[in-house]
């Protein structure tokens, strides 16, 4: 008998799933309720609750731009607006604390400027709408507020059409038909997460699996679309083409294959769960490197299951793929060890706990560029963020050069102060020798970036007078403790996280090694009078910052 065909390849492997297998998967399972990635049904309640709310919040809104619009009331009153939702809630993969991504269809009389003004005016209105920030320019616009604690990411498609029918499906692909392409973006969010539970062999194992790889995308800090990582969209494709290639695989055994696949995955080669869909009739362009010369110089393409098929990676750069590839090459060496003979449950536990520690970021780069934002009020300070955090990924790749590695960190670190918060990237000087071995001083630029990407942020209709930040360059301080011991400082805000990443490093089993490691380093810098690093004044200083051999 053939084998059943999933996606765009037959399965890799149809081994039923050992006793070892599903012990994994149920220690796994124990694991992540003990970490709460599952949601209550008290929570799930309310999540019901507010997103009924908020349609008849979007309802009243429509109506009222209908009679703005001139119709008479009769038909104005008819006017509907629908409300989908996407992402990990519809996926079935949400957590307590996680948003809902939301979509707002409506018909053609209805356009964005009525969505940012007019639907912005009456949430604001709402007593239960806090943080609310609309980010109008973004890729894909989105309005972000809490409602009621849920958060919520709100996107708008606007139809071509006079009035949505009640029968209007969103499977069909004729809906489509001349849309902009950020309707066309935003509609796609929703056809996507459909698409992607119809093609996975088994919900449930999906499910399992994309909870955990989501925990540790962002304990691992790759969880972010905006900064160069991998969005939501992005992890779950990843995740459904493994349940795809090993379909009779229990969850525990599927997260191995996981890592060792991307491990193994030779990029730029896409990944995709089926096969590129055309249609002439509606001509939208679809992801095709062979008609599209520009997108045969994508770095990993991660590609969207329904019409018009799209690269959902198309932010991600040099410097974001080497840390994924480095991120999964762990993975799978820390999980090999959970393949011994008669391994406990405890010990099991353990290999899925240390897979899960936390992002060293503030450990491994002895350079970092920091963008601080300060605001006067909460709901301006959420603006600011989503601001600086939907234009980072321009800096990144204008930073990235031969003499530069850039590692940019997804998560902003809030100060002691109101409303201050700070986003880092790490920077790592490529220093080059004469042939006497000796280390060359040369002038690194980065002034150019940093202008560029103040121009992003200034020239921002949104950006508002009493929106500050300023952007340092800052250098990390060694010093001395005790008798081998050592630690990088920056500032006191963040002195407690770098404190914890020591503490659990020191906790594996490899202390005596990590010990002489620490003993060297704070050898060399007791030698070196010149690595007396401190932090520089003002971003002047960065337009030509030279490095010599005090960087490393």
């Amino acid at each position: 008998m053939a084998k059943r065909k999933y996606g765009t390849d037959s399965p890799f492997e149809m081994k039923e799933p050992t006793k070892e297998d599903f012990k994994c998967t149920r220690v796994l399972v124990e694991m992540l309720k003990e970490r709460k990635m599952y949601e209550d049904e008290a929570r799930s309640q309310q999540r019901e609750e507010v997103l009924g709310r908020l349609n008849d919040i979007v309802q009243n809104w429509a109506k009222e731009i209908s009679l703005q619009c001139g119709l008479p009331e009769e038909v104005a009153a008819e006017q509907q607006a629908k409300i989908f939702t996407f992402g990990s809630y519809r996926l079935g993969v949400h957590g307590p604390g996680s948003d809902i991504d939301t979509l707002c269809v409506v018909p053609n009389h209805i356009t964005r400027h009525h969505f940012f003004k007019d639907l912005v005016r009456l949430l604001q209105e709402e007593k239960d709408v806090a943080e609310l920030a609309p980010v109008e320019d973004a890729f894909v616009p989105v309005i972000k507020f809490s409602f009621d604690t849920v958060d919520i990411d709100l996107v708008l498609a606007q139809l071509k059409i006079a009035i949505i029918p009640d029968e209007w499906d969103l499977e069909d692909s004729n809906v489509l038909r001349n849309l902009d392409f950020k309707s066309l973006r935003s509609l796609n969010g929703c056809r996507d997460t459909d698409s992607i539970l119809k093609l996975v062999p088994s919900i449930d194992n999906f499910r399992t699996i994309l909870r955990f790889i989501k925990l540790w995308a962002k304990k691992r800090a790759v969880y972010s679309n905006s900064f160069g990582y991998l969005g939501g969209i992005s992890w779950a494709i990843l995740t459904a083409r493994i349940c795809q290639a090993y379909p009779k695989a229990v969850a525990g055994l599927l997260l191995q294959k996981f890592f060792r696949f991307y491990d193994f995955w030779r990029w730029p080669a896409p990944i995709r769960l089926t096969e590129t869909i055309k249609d002439p009739a509606l001509g939208l362009e679809v992801w095709d490197p062979t008609v599209n010369p520009k997108q045969r110089m994508e770095l990993a393409p991660i590609i969207t299951p329904a019409y018009p098929s799209m690269n959902s990676t198309y932010n991600i750069n040099h410097s974001t793929l080497r840390v994924l590839q480095s991120e999964f090459k762990r993975g799978k060496s820390i999980l090999e060890g959970i393949n011994k003979k008669n391994i406990s449950e405890e010990d099991i536990k353990k290999i899925w706990e240390s897979l899960l520690a936390d992002n060293d970021f503030f450990l491994n780069h002895a350079h970092y560029l920091q963008i601080k934002l300060n605001s006067p009020d909460e709901d301006t300070s959420k603006s600011l963020h989503g601001l600086v955090e939907s234009r980072m990924r321009h800096l990144v790749m204008r930073l990235e050069s031969p003499q530069i590695v850039v590692t940019p960190h997804p998560y902003s670190v809030k100060h002691p102060e109101k409303f201050t918060e700070s986003f880092f990237l790490g920077l790592k000087f490529v220093i080059e020798r004469d042939k006497d071995g000796k280390k060359q001083k040369r002038q690194i630029n980065l002034g150019d970036a940093i202008t560029f990407f103040q121009s992003k942020i200034d020239g921002n209709p949104s950006k508002k007078p009493d929106m500050k930040y300023e952007i340092l360059h800052v250098k990390a301080e060694v010093r001395m403790f005790g008798h081998s011991g050592y630690i990088i400082i920056f500032s006191s805000f963040i002195l407690s996280r770098i404190c914890r990443n020591l503490s659990s490093r020191m906790r594996d089993g490899r202390r005596k090694k990590r010990r002489k490691e620490r003993r060297k380093l704070a050898r060399k810098v007791v030698k070196s009078k010149k690595r007396r690093w401190k932090k520089t004044k003002k971003m002047p200083l960065l337009n030509s910052l030279v490095v010599d051999s005090c960087c490393r």
